[in-house]
């Protein structure tokens, strides 16, 4: 199936910056109307001047998705304001740099909150307004930005890698769920990205100079990502999108062969306890 996106409604959680900035951008140039949502109005209304710069309607909407409230007049702003709500891409969230044994319980909570419970209150918010649309075959889509780091836990992002691997669980059995109404997910797992990603996580963690050390092999553009999400709106897939396809490859290996990943990440986290002594309580 083919979605001619031109006229058609997009909704964007975390858009202020990143993934969710570029991808709002990208849609606007498919000739989609774009609501943009975060908790920095600021960066909102240059992420909206832009896209009415490309000639597309921008709506923003402040909403933080760890309340309820926000969440659902974040919904009701769109078919408001906009008139329809054709895709919803839950996409706000954070790292945490942080070894397993020394995270507390309150910062795990925290992370889960906002990367998983988030999720869950968008597509609660989005579902009943998709399926009240006519066309059976397809009443719309959700987008779920998950992280190549479901697949595999990586050293000092345990509560991160936690979230995304549950995240995609519900992700999955939604998927399969919603298949018959002709509602749509994928959920999109990009490798790390240039954005304000880990400059936001070096604010929180305790040695932000160690979150250097952890370079990944492969790096992609936010813009990348981008495309890949809105080729996946304009020919919509019930499936995961891996904007880095080595990485999805490697995940299967990963999985196959998990003497591969166990052996590479030990190594790594005995660079970094080599850099920071402290990492060994």
């Amino acid at each position: 199936m083919r979605i001619d996106l031109r006229d058609r409604v997009l909704v964007i959680t975390g858009a202020s910056s990143g993934i969710g900035r570029a991808t709002a951008l990208e849609a606007a140039c498919a000739g989609m109307d774009v609501v943009v949502s975060a908790r920095r109005t600021d960066k909102l209304e240059e992420v909206a001047a832009e896209i009415r710069g490309r000639g597309r309607r921008a709506l923003v909407v402040k909403c933080d998705v760890n309340v309820d409230a926000e969440v659902t007049a974040l919904v009701q702003a769109a078919l408001r304001e906009l008139g329809r709500l054709d895709v919803f891409f839950a996409n706000a969230g954070y790292g945490l740099y942080r070894a397993a044994a020394q995270m507390t319980e309150a910062e795990l909570r925290d992370i889960f909150e906002t990367n998983f419970f988030g999720t869950v209150r968008c597509v609660r918010a989005v579902l009943p307004v998709l399926r009240q649309r006519g066309d059976a075959r397809y009443r719309g889509q959700v987008v779920i930005c998950s992280s190549a780091a479901s697949e595999v836990g990586i050293p000092m992002y345990a509560g991160y890698a936690a979230t995304k691997a549950a995240q995609d669980g519900y992700a999955s059995a939604l998927r399969s769920e919603m298949y018959d109404e002709g509602i749509y997910v994928t959920t999109v797992h990009p490798v790390p990205t240039t954005t304000e990603f880990f400059t936001a996580m070096q604010a929180r963690a305790d040695n932000p100079a160690l979150v250097q050390h952890s370079p990944s092999p492969v790096t992609q553009s936010v813009e990348h990502v981008a495309r890949c999400i809105v080729r996946a709106m304009r020919r919509p897939r019930r499936a995961e999108v891996w904007p880095h396809l080595p990485s999805r490859l490697g995940a299967g290996l990963a999985t196959a062969f998990p003497v591969l990943p166990a052996w590479a990440l030990r190594r790594q986290m005995h660079q970094l306890r080599a850099i920071d002594p402290s990492l060994r309580l």
